[in-house]
């Protein structure tokens, strides 16, 4: 019965308020600009000025951030490059040459800590909008770890294309995407070539190596030719949106212009870092119209000048607009508010910061009804337990393999869309049961648990259950609470399992791990 009274609750619209500023605009930014707030947190910026912290999470490269840092000195592949990491995870007969059985020299090892690094970092981080926009970039120009070599490719990707990215201009980004190995090999425009007699046999028996787990030459090769599937995504994904007024005939015309965009001898043994390389051969010369602009005969410059097309278009504004607005304001969010920060993000050519700053400062961001309005994705529900519960990760691994559990896998989606950021992909009573059992289990922190909740948070000393049950709400919820979650969460104080009864129906003081478990699966921890 509560987890269905939790799951309407969760599908309700939160409840209005006359005014948000004070503890509640704390509450809202540390929500949406970060995964929650830590015990605290709340009152901490609500003395600093909510504007002032904003202020500061849009310049991160100003914030010192010790904790941050040490998550990437904890995991050896999070400093590695691409060669480096292929060399020391090696797979299949490779594998075996070397001698290397044990899993951590598997490549999975690599994903297994990138995954526990992204978790870790957003629950520790100060500069929480870099991680926020960093895992959003990502999403918006999304890899799947599991195709072929992008396993040894993802991490420098997220590290060193999308991160330093994150707050500039969008064609500084989306060149860099372009011209990503992990990009170019997961959309397969590597080996995308007007004539398939041009590509070299060197590039196809690389990349054949890295997709076979470093079989041997000689297998069968694919077909080569003329691929669309960056071209198609670089428009429906990337910039215009899939209403963005182009055709199929664009498409085409834009993988032609792309043709040449390829990697540079992907193989361990030959030297050098894996990188980007136009090869001239590959590439088809002959006149293409995009979006009726004509391209021809330059190069690789054709590609640059594709680029700056569609990343200063008036869809791209728009479409990107429309996804800021998507994660920062509201499933639907208004058209007034997308027109005006897509007239913003034109405006100041691309400039994410500025587009942000903008955004944050419109009255729909910090309206009453944006307050818990959206629901959180199973890596924020996850990350925002440790926060809330200023948890100690003892086995980081194994704790974000409860992300697997949960519903989102960090880069193993396996579309090029990414994961979804609206209520109904993640609103489900499978996916509730199973955020109380990560709730439960972090709560409980039996000895051997990889995650252990802050005891003073979780088992508040208190003199009676409501007393336990406010302090609970207090740390876990700022304080702010519906009546009607209210009312459910004291009913269950006479629950037997909450209240520990004797035989000789003596109370004893409330379980208050369980109310703190409770309390976690409340709509509004669901909600941010």
């Amino acid at each position: 019965m509560l987890k269905a009274a939790l799951l309407l609750a969760l599908l309700a619209a939160p409840a209005g308020a006359e005014t948000l500023a004070g503890r509640r605009l704390a509450l809202h930014v540390l929500n949406r600009l970060a995964y929650g707030p830590r015990p605290g947190e709340v009152e901490k910026v609500a003395r600093e000025g909510a504007d002032a912290w904003v202020a500061r999470q849009l310049a991160p490269e100003t914030i010192a951030d010790p904790a941050c840092a040490a998550v990437t000195a904890r995991f050896k592949t999070q400093a590695m490059g691409a060669e480096a990491l292929w060399k020391a995870y090696p797979q299949g007969k490779q594998r075996r040459f070397l001698g290397l059985f044990g899993k951590e020299s598997r490549p999975q090892r690599i994903v297994e800590e990138a995954a526990a690094a992204k978790l870790l970092r957003a629950a520790v981080c100060e500069a929480q909008l870099g991680e926020v926009m960093t895992d959003f970039w990502f999403n918006h120009f999304n890899v799947d770890a599991r195709k072929g070599p992008v396993k040894w490719l993802f991490t420098s990707y997220e590290r060193d294309v999308i991160r330093p990215r994150a707050f500039g201009k969008f064609r500084d980004l989306l060149g860099a995407v372009a011209h990503s190995p992990a990009m170019l090999l997961y959309l397969d425009n590597a080996q995308s070539t007007v004539d398939a007699r041009y590509a070299p046999d060197d590039l196809q028996d690389d990349i054949m190596r890295m997709e076979a787990g470093m079989a041997e030459k000689g297998g069968k090769r694919a077909k080569l030719g003329l691929n669309e599937n960056y071209a198609r995504e670089l428009l429906e994904l990337h910039t215009l949106g899939v209403d963005g007024g182009y055709s199929q005939a664009d498409v085409t015309q834009l993988a032609r212009v792309l043709t040449g965009w390829s990697v540079s001898r992907p193989n361990p043994k030959k030297a050098g870092e894996f990188g980007f390389q136009f090869r001239p051969r590959m590439h088809d010369s002959g006149v293409a119209t995009v979006l009726g602009r004509e391209f021809s005969g330059r190069g690789q410059e054709e590609g640059e000048r594709a680029l700056d097309l569609l990343a200063r278009h008036p869809s791209t504004a728009r479409f990107l607009a429309t996804k800021l607005c998507r994660r920062f304001v509201a499933d639907d969010p208004p058209p007034a508010l997308v027109a005006r920060v897509a007239q913003r993000f034109s405006d100041s050519d691309g400039d994410v910061r500025a587009v942000l700053r903008f955004l944050f400062e419109q009255p729909e961001f910090r309206d009453p009804s944006a307050l818990r309005s959206k629901v959180k994705t199973p890596f924020e529900y996850a990350a925002s337990l440790l926060r809330a519960t200023n948890a100690e990760v003892r086995d980081p691994l194994q704790a974000a393999r409860a992300l697997v559990r949960l519903g989102q896998p960090p880069y193993l989606c396996e579309p090029p869309t990414g994961w979804p950021d609206r209520a109904d992909a993640w609103v489900s009573a499978g996916g509730l049961l199973e955020r109380l059992r990560a709730a439960q289990a972090v709560t409980r922190g039996a000895p051997k648990s990889p995650v252990a909740a802050d005891p003073a948070v979780v088992a508040p000393q208190a003199d009676g259950p409501r007393e336990t049950l406010g302090a609970l709400v207090d740390a876990l919820l700022g304080g702010l609470v519906s009546e009607r979650t209210r009312k459910a969460l004291e009913r269950r104080l006479e629950d037997p399992d909450v209240a520990r009864a004797r035989f000789d129906d003596r109370p004893r003081p409330a379980d208050p791990r369980l109310l703190a478990t409770l309390v976690l699966g409340a709509p509004e921890f669901q909600r941010r």
